[in-house]
């Protein structure tokens, strides 16, 4: 069934283009089906990652490694249902699979207990036993709500990620969180679950709107920011590849992501040290934006706000003090979408928000902020009252 604690992605730092991960670190990869991970954090178990062009049309034999008969249920959303859900179907069917398909609203309103309680009587009318995979294709929303459903069905079945989104691909494929919404925060409630198995495929970004692309590149600059200083670099430089969505600019980025997550998440997977905290940089106040605007903004275009907000917090405390690593800073959060925060929000109420975030600790927020380029540090000790200078100065009214 799903990986269990300490079962990550340790092969990740091998990912070759659509290829079997090799060895990493002395430790082997996820063979068979995905069996249950006793919780050791080494040598256990680890999700298979594939990257690379040409595997949407293998990803009935790349999943049945994972499966112990030929059989999952698919999950996916209204978007796709029509299009490339119904495609990817066929292809399981064509391979002798049963595979039926469930069917989630676009975007946040996927993620509600209201949804989940779908799922879960779907998974019971289509009889799905213990070691059938479930098989998240979408971005995000479906990733997470999906996720939520193979960790909470019969107390955890495996699951498979599909990413269709850049900001999946990039980010939330991995690292096992899931979770839906409640009204007052986002991700409120969830387990963690990691994938048997991810499958990231260029081509399933074909026909993502713009603004959802361009939402995912927040992510990928993200951890540049906080992780990689030549990746930043890197993608300054080729961000001319990037913008137009060159497959190949398109799979060195997700790749690098997938490597630099795959390491913290592993160090930290249920963020009991601090350290997987760092990779919620920009999401304090991203966080904050999106449940404000009832997720009329989207995930990506939050996180800019936030990492905008957050550097504007990490100059006021005397951080990036080097000018050549301020100038990057700003030049890469300058190439991301600007955020028009809707008129009924309101600072006051941003700030209030911050208090519901997962990372606060005795009734005050934490942020994640930059010493420099790739020197992140977690703080509590931001105001409220720089908290609201900092959003006045992003033009959000008091």
């Amino acid at each position: 069934m799903g990986q269990g604690p300490g079962a990550l992605c340790r092969a990740a730092a091998a990912l070759r283009g659509g290829r079997r991960p090799r060895r990493a670190l002395g430790r082997r990869r996820a063979r068979g089906r995905g069996a249950a991970s006793g919780g050791a954090p080494r040598g256990g178990p680890v999700t298979e990652i594939r990257v690379g062009p040409g595997l949407l049309g293998r990803l009935p034999a790349l999943v049945a490694r994972h499966a112990a008969r030929r059989r999952a249920t698919l999950v996916t959303d209204s978007r796709l249902a029509a299009g490339l859900g119904r495609t990817i179907a066929a292809a399981f069917r064509r391979a002798g699979w049963e595979a039926p398909l469930f069917v989630l609203p676009r975007g946040e309103a996927a993620k509600t207990l209201r949804q989940a309680e779908r799922l879960w009587a779907f998974l019971a009318q289509t009889r799905h036993e213990r070691r059938d995979p479930v098989v998240a294709l979408g971005g995000g929303t479906v990733g997470d709500a999906a996720g939520f459903g193979a960790a909470t069905w019969m107390r955890g079945v495996p699951l498979v990620q599909v990413p269709t989104t850049l900001l999946a691909q990039s980010d939330s494929c991995l690292g096992g969180k899931t979770g839906v919404n409640i009204p007052v925060a986002k991700n409120a409630v969830g387990a963690f679950h990691q994938p048997a198995l991810v499958v990231a495929d260029p081509a399933a970004l074909a026909g993502l709107p713009e603004r959802d692309y361009a939402s995912g590149l927040a992510e990928v600059v993200k951890y540049g920011l906080v992780l990689d200083g030549a990746f930043a670099r890197a993608l300054d430089r080729r961000w001319p590849e990037l913008a137009a969505r060159r497959p190949a600019a398109v799979a060195w980025a997700v790749k690098r992501a997938l490597e630099l997550k795959a390491r913290v998440v592993a160090a930290d997977e249920r963020d009991l040290s601090g350290r997987r905290e760092l990779l919620n940089f920009g999401h304090t106040l991203g966080h904050a934006l999106e449940s404000a605007s009832g997720y009329a903004v989207r995930h990506g275009e939050a996180v800019a706000f936030g990492m905008r907000a957050a550097v504007l917090l990490s100059r006021g405390r005397g951080g990036l003090s080097r000018p050549a690593d301020a100038a990057l800073v700003s030049d890469l959060l300058a190439r991301l979408p600007s955020v028009r925060v809707p008129a009924g929000v309101r600072a006051g109420d941003l700030a209030e928000r911050l208090l519901m975030d997962k990372k606060a600790r005795g009734g005050r927020p934490v942020f994640v902020l930059l010493k420099g380029l790739a020197r992140p540090e977690r703080t509590d000790v931001v105001t409220r009252a720089q908290v609201l200078a900092v959003l006045a100065q992003l033009g959000v009214r008091p």
